[in-house]
């Protein structure tokens, strides 16, 4: 038996396609869904209707992706734990190749995301190169030490031994998690042949608002994790005062892997520059707000 959590918020247009994604699979074990849903719009309605064999689990609150995780986790019975993103498509053998990857002595396998057609606007692709750099397709087979949660799976043992998401670190609770690991010793398998389709956000306002929250998360998890910029991060001054240099070299960067991996991906829709960097500026915003010391950690 594979499990597949899904946390759910609002997931209305998009929780048929990722379901039915889901019936399509090609796996030949049993697959068990579990949808934890705290919307009030007409998601737990879509789900209950037309899903039989989902497993809908509905909150009272609205609940960040992690703290639904969790909760979703609580309820499994199979071996492994697969997580996918309300707002993702998986294709046919997406199960399989976890399934498969997860007959060696990796702790976690994950793979690539890919854009989905449904957010192929200006603001969409901004929204995928400000994420998803670091999987994008042109990534080869290889221990990493961070895959995000729309596309990866655990032994349930890693989940059980190490305990879960802390959701106070959202939208980069995955980041924490994963790297905690590594740093144990435990191998995280990217498969570039492990992909799904991530929806987008589209909306200007959605995209800068988003990025504003990772921001903030971001300087959170540096000051617990040593990755890059993590002496920043721990100077609350330094960190205000650099942010928008951090934020330039992460624009930079982006551009670079993006054109690395496709050129046409920028140049058929070159007002995503622009846009990318007004959602960067959000980034450094909330990472500035966050490592000033008067200001309140929420």
């Amino acid at each position: 038996m594979i499990s597949v959590v899904i946390p759910s918020y609002h997931s209305g247009h998009t929780i048929s396609k990722c379901l039915d994604s889901l019936e399509k699979q090609s796996v030949k074990d049993d697959v068990e869904i579990i949808v934890v849903d705290s919307s009030d719009d007409r998601t737990p309605e879509i789900v209950a209707a037309r899903y039989a064999r989902v497993q809908l689990i509905r909150l009272g609150a609205k609940a960040d992706p992690g703290t639904a995780r969790n909760i979703g986790v609580g309820r499994t019975t199979g071996d492994p734990v697969a997580f996918l993103d309300a707002d993702c498509v998986a294709p046919p053998d997406w199960l399989d190749r976890m399934a498969t990857a997860h007959q060696s002595s990796y702790a976690a396998v994950g793979g690539i995301v890919r854009n989905s057609p449904d957010s192929d606007t200006v603001v969409g692709r901004a929204g995928y190169m400000a994420e998803f750099r670091d999987f994008l397709p042109d990534k080869g087979r290889q221990e990493v030490a961070h895959i995000p949660t729309c596309n990866i799976s655990y032994k349930k043992r890693i989940l059980k031994e190490y305990g879960l998401f802390d959701g106070k670190y959202y939208p980069q609770e995955d980041l924490l998690f994963n790297y905690r690991l590594y740093q144990r010793g435990e191998k995280i398998l990217l498969d570039p042949d492990i992909q799904v389709w991530h929806q987008h956000r589209t909306r200007l306002g959605e995209f800068f608002l988003h990025q504003h929250r990772v921001g903030q998360a971001t300087i959170r998890v540096l000051r617990e994790i040593p990755l890059k910029g993590s002496g920043i991060a721990k100077r609350p001054l330094l960190s205000a005062c650099l942010a928008p240099l951090m934020a330039m070299i992460k624009f930079a960067g982006t551009v670079r892997a993006f054109s690395k991996w496709d050129l046409k991906f920028i140049a058929e829709r070159p007002m995503v520059l622009p846009v990318l960097a007004l959602g960067l500026m959000g980034w450094a915003i909330g990472f500035m707000e966050t490592a000033c010391p008067n200001k309140t950690e929420s």
